[in-house]
């Protein structure tokens, strides 16, 4: 007994393969920066905050931005917070911050629980 398919089938099966895989991989995203502020690389004047702002919802337990100058020490007292209007984005409030080199290390826990982390440098005038 033989089976005969249309020439069509193979092609919807693929379509529906491919529209499955589209689903599955955005129920499984990962939290990565839309935008960030100060951006990278950015030579400013001292800024009051630092945010970023994310493609998916923050846990906020889980999520945090730290700030460090030149030697590694730490440049911000402040715990940073989700937004309590927009929990895709972050902000870390800074004080006054001297002529220098910062790094911004964020760590970005997804509500689906995905991790990503990652850091960029900024100057201040």
């Amino acid at each position: 007994m033989t089976l005969s398919l249309p020439l069509r089938s193979p092609l919807r099966w693929l379509a529906a393969c491919g529209v499955s895989l589209v689903v599955a991989s955005n129920a499984f995203a990962h939290a990565t920066p839309t935008s960030r502020e100060p951006a990278p690389d950015a030579e400013i004047a001292a800024p009051s905050a630092v945010t970023i702002h994310f493609s998916e919802p923050l846990e906020p337990a889980f999520s945090k931005i730290a700030l460090v100058d030149a030697h590694g020490k730490p440049a911000a007292s402040a715990a940073s917070e989700i937004d309590a209007a927009d929990t895709k984005t972050m902000h870390l409030a800074l004080q006054p911050l001297a002529p220098g080199r910062y790094t911004v290390q964020w760590t970005a826990v997804a509500e689906d629980g995905h991790r990503t982390k990652g850091s960029y440098a900024f100057s201040v005038k």
